[in-house]
């Protein structure tokens, strides 16, 4: 769960002009080509208009697909509204009646130093109806944040690059399409089933995190300096050794349900949309990387991929 967010928090990066993780796609009888914009999810979309080679390849595209569709905000908040619904305990259930008493005591005290509450305190104890995992998440996030807040280099600030291009892309009239589905509130209430078959796991996971608490920080500390040295090649274009970095293609390989499996279902959706119309497709930068990055896997069906870099 720690790795999925430091890797999703890949990106929130500030930048210059001349940052750029933008690919060309081509093939002998594909016609016009289509580009790969591997974005940082939460990267100040304003960056875009001073890249003369993505607003030439933007010109160039009928339609952009991303990730998700994530400018509707009203199917956004009720899918939210659902998630938050499957992360918690059934029956009313709180994390008191999961935990023995010493494990209670254990996280209490973690909690209180990091958030300064008292989770047993009457007024607020019913409602911590969260599952075991929702708290190491939390633990995590907080460790995270308070880590990159010591690196400028990192700061977020706009609108997000992904969103913004979504927004661009509706106003030029362009089609949009989905690499991802976004979950619906049947797939989410069996992933909180699932979950709750698994609430042993997820308990014992969270005690050997407040076991390790130090490591962990440690941990996340090392990841945070992996983002600022990412972030480094992506100011400077140098796509060459993002490739090659074994930390961020060991996080990758960790990860194989978020990159992976998700590339090899995003592979014909992109072949088809080519085959469809010019087409921009704008996606997490981990997501290029590897042997099983869309990159190669493009490469491995025959089209040609080569990046644009800044003149």
């Amino acid at each position: 769960m720690k790795k999925s967010i430091i890797i999703m928090l890949f990106g929130i990066i500030a930048t210059t002009a001349n940052a750029q993780f933008l690919f060309k796609i081509s093939k002998g009888n594909m016609g016009k080509p289509s580009y790969i914009l591997g974005s940082f999810h939460t990267l100040d979309g304003k960056i875009l208009d001073s890249i003369p080679e993505f607003l030439k390849a933007e010109a160039e595209c009928k339609q952009l697909y991303s990730e998700y569709d994530i400018s509707d905000q009203q199917k956004i908040g009720e899918l939210q509204t659902a998630g938050q619904q499957a992360t918690t305990l059934p029956d009313g259930k709180t994390i008191f009646d999961v935990l023995s008493k010493e494990q209670t005591d254990i996280l209490n005290t973690k909690f209180n130093e990091t958030f300064h509450i008292n989770l047993t305190d009457s007024l607020m104890k019913t409602t911590w109806n969260y599952q075991p995992f929702v708290f190491l998440t939390t633990f995590s996030m907080i460790f995270t944040t308070e880590e990159m807040r010591k690196h400028p280099e990192l700061g977020m600030t706009g609108t997000p690059m992904d969103l913004a291009c979504i927004t661009r892309a509706k106003e030029r009239g362009m089609t949009l399409g989905q690499l991802d589905q976004i979950q619906s509130q049947d797939s989410l209430t069996k992933m909180r089933d699932t979950w709750i078959e698994k609430m042993d796991t997820q308990v014992d996971s969270l005690m050997s995190f407040l076991s390790n608490f130090e490591q962990r920080k440690q941990q996340v500390t090392d990841e945070v300096v992996g983002l600022v040295r990412a972030a480094d090649y992506w100011k400077r274009g140098d796509y060459d050794s993002f490739d090659t970095d074994s930390a961020w293609l060991s996080q990758v390989d960790k990860a194989p349900d978020l990159f992976r499996k998700r590339n090899e279902k995003w592979l014909p959706k992109i072949t088809d949309a080519m085959n469809e119309a010019p087409t921009m497709f704008v996606f997490g930068a981990g997501h290029l990387i590897g042997p099983y990055g869309i990159v190669k896997l493009l490469r491995n069906a025959g089209y040609s991929v080569e990046q644009i870099k800044t003149k």
